[in-house]
């Protein structure tokens, strides 16, 4: 019967362990996450399902409602680690032997920021490089993967939110 009741302890503690080390993990764990889940669900409730006319493009209302929807954030994200895929936008580049970047903005979709106006800051990320990496085409998509963190809108980064 002591011989149960110590094996029968060891599964108990074992099992306690593992359970608490694996919460304890649970934030560590990347989740696979998508441009529209940077943005809340309501966020742009404002917008008609018929679209937008032109005629509200030329309303001031309907513009800052649309600059605001734009810096709205998913609080639930803060903190998390996710992994996501866009376009390298660099902010400085070393033009040395390889043209590598320590910093840049990802965004949705290639070119945005370069030829086109910005996405809004809720779809920028800005990104911070442990290490210097070799810049990527405008047209070659990169995946990144790391702990998102929401800040006030950064002018040198185009407004991003998301860091």
């Amino acid at each position: 019967m002591k011989i149960f009741c110590k094996i029968f302890q060891r599964i108990i503690l074992f099992l306690f362990l593992t359970i608490s080390i694996s919460f304890a993990n649970e934030d560590n764990i990347s989740k696979d996450i998508s441009w529209t889940d940077l943005l809340p669900k309501d966020a742009f409730d404002f917008v008609p399902e018929s679209g937008v006319t032109d005629e509200m493009w030329s309303d001031p209302e309907f513009i800052q409602k649309v600059e605001q929807a734009g810096l709205v954030t998913v609080p639930s994200l803060e903190g998390k680690y996710v992994k996501i895929t866009g376009f390298m936008v660099p902010l400085e580049v070393d033009y040395g032997e390889a043209e590598t970047v320590n910093e840049f903005v990802l965004v949705p979709s290639p070119g945005m920021c370069m030829h086109v106006p910005p996405p809004p800051p809720n779809q920028l990320i800005l990104i911070k490089l442990s290490k210097p990496e070799i810049i990527r085409m405008m047209y070659q998509p990169i995946g990144v993967m790391g702990k998102i963190s929401i800040n006030p809108p950064k002018e040198d980064t185009f407004g991003s939110v998301y860091l």
